[in-house]
C-alpha cells in the first residue's frame, strides 16, 4: 500500500521512452564522466575564471558559499559513481531530496545552491572547450520537477522530557505506541517505519521468535541481539547510509506488545494498516501522531504541528544537546553521510566510518526513558 504522489520512477520511465522514440539520449553526459576524472576540477575553473572576476562578488565568505555548495554536490555524486560535472536530472533530484530531507535545508537555501550549480553549468555550455550541450541542463530540469521544500522556520513544540513521558502515557493503542516509540527511540522517518520488515528487527523473545520465524533474519543482524536494521536502498527510504541501531528495553517491550497482537497475515511489514492488514502508509503514520498529540500540539502561529517528523528532531536533539555526542556518531545513527560541518575538513574526516559497535553501549547507557510501566513487561 502506498500513499505517495506519482513516483519519480514513473516519470523517469516516460522520459526514457521519449528518448528512445526520438533517438535521443536520456543521459547525454554519462559518456564524458570517466574522461572528466582525468581533468582539472571544472567547478574550481568556474570560480577562478568567472566568480572571482564578478565585481559584485568580492567577499571571501561569499566565494566560500560557492565552494561549500560544490563540495556538497561532489559528495553527493561520489556516492553515484559519476563525475559531478556529468549529472542526469535524476542525480540532481536526489541531491535536492538529500539537502531537503536529511539536512532540512529550506526552499530558499536549496534554490541558492541550485543557482550556483546552474551558473557553473551554463558557463560550461557557453565555453567551446566543454562538451555540455546547449539544449540540456539537468540542474534546471530537476529544479522544475522536484519538490524544493518550504521556507517555514517555525520550530516544533518543545515539551520537556517529563511532559513527553506524560503525553506518551496517555496513548492506549498498542500499534500507536509502537510506531511513535520507534520513531522517538530510533529517529527514523515515517517512510522507514512503513518499510520496516520483520526480518529487520531482532527481539530476544522466545515466543515471538516462534510466532515469527523471519524475525531478525536479515544478514545485517547476524550475531546481534535486540537490534534494528534500517536499509537505505529500500524504495521510499531517504537516508544516505544503512545503519544498525540498538533496541532498548522500553522499545523492546513496546514491540513485543504490538507483535503479540499483530494480525497473523502473510505480510513482511512490522506495522500494518488496521483496515487492510497490508503495509502501513505514510499518511497513516501522520494520523497516528495527530491522534496522539493533537489538538494539544497542533500548529499555531508560533510553532509547527507535532507530526511524525518530530521524532527525528527529538532523537537528534537528545544526542547532541543533552548527551553531547560526537557529530559523526549522530550522523551514523540518523543514516546521514558522515561529513564535517566546516567548509574545509581535516583529512581524517575521510577516514571516519562509525558502526554499530561504536554506538551500542553508549546508546544503551544514555537513551532517554519514556518511563513506561514495567509492571506489564512481557518476559522473554
Amino acid at each position: 500500500m502506498s500513499n505517495n504522489t506519482p513516483s519519480q520512477s514513473n516519470s523517469d520511465d516516460a522520459r526514457n521512452a521519449y528518448a528512445e522514440a526520438f533517438n535521443e539520449s536520456a543521459d547525454p553526459l554519462a559518456q564524458y564522466s570517466t574522461q572528466f576524472y582525468e581533468l582539472p576540477d571544472p567547478f574550481e575553473y568556474y570560480i577562478e575564471t568567472v566568480i572571482y572576476n564578478k565585481t559584485n562578488i568580492t567577499r571571501e565568505s561569499t566565494i566560500n558559499e560557492y565552494r561549500r555548495t560544490y563540495r556538497q554536490w561532489r559528495n553527493h555524486m561520489e556516492s553515484k559513481d559519476r563525475h559531478p560535472a556529468c549529472p542526469s536530472p535524476k542525480h540532481v533530484s536526489g541531491f535536492i531530496a538529500w539537502r531537503r530531507d536529511e539536512h532540512e535545508n529550506s526552499r530558499r537555501s536549496i534554490k541558492s545552491k541550485l543557482s550556483r550549480l546552474i551558473g557553473a553549468y551554463e558557463h560550461w555550455q557557453s565555453e567551446s572547450v566543454f562538451p555540455h550541450p546547449s539544449d540540456f541542463n539537468p540542474f534546471a530540469l530537476a529544479r522544475e520537477r522536484t519538490d524544493l521544500g518550504s521556507n517555514s522556520h517555525k520550530p516544533f513544540p518543545d515539551p520537556s522530557l517529563s511532559q513527553l513521558q506524560s503525553d506518551f502515557a496517555e496513548i492506549q493503542d498498542v500499534r500507536s505506541r509502537g510506531v511513535i516509540g520507534t520513531q522517538l527511540k530510533e529517529g527514523i522517518r515515517r517512510g522507514e517505519v512503513c518499510n520496516l520488515q520483520l526480518q529487520d528487527i531482532h527481539i530476544s523473545h522466545k515466543e515471538l521468535q516462534e510466532a515469527y520465524p523471519e524475525l531478525g533474519t536479515h544478514p545485517a543482524l547476524e550475531g546481534r541481539e535486540d537490534a534494528m536494521y534500517i536499509p537505505h536502498d529500500r524504495e521510499g527510504n531517504k537516508s544516505s547510509n544503512p545503519r544498525l541501531l540498538p533496541i532498548d528495553e522500553e522499545l523492546r517491550w513496546l514491540l513485543v506488545q504490538y507483535l503479540a497482537t499483530r494480525p497473523q497475515v502473510d505480510e513482511p511489514w512490522v506495522f500494518l494498516s488496521e483496515t487492510s492488514f497490508s503495509q502501513l502508509g505514510k499518511k497513516d503514520v501522520n494520523e497516528i501522531w495527530k491522534d496522539a498529540f493533537h489538538p494539544k500540539y497542533a500548529e499555531t502561529d508560533q510553532t509547527r504541528g507535532l507530526t511524525s517528523h518530530f521524532g527525528r528532531h527529538w532523537f537528534s536533539s537528545h544526542w547532541r544537546l543533552e548527551i553531547g555526542l560526537e557529530r559523526e556518531l549522530i550522523q551514523y545513527m540518523r543514516g546521514d553521510r558522515v561529513e564535517p560541518i566546516n567548509e574545509f575538513p581535516d583529512a581524517i574526516d575521510d577516514y571516519l566510518h562509525p558502526n554499530f559497535d561504536h554506538v551500542e553501549q553508549m546508546y544503551r547507557n544514555n537513551i532517554f526513558k519514556l518511563d513506561l510501566s514495567m509492571r506489564h513487561f512481557i518476559s522473554s
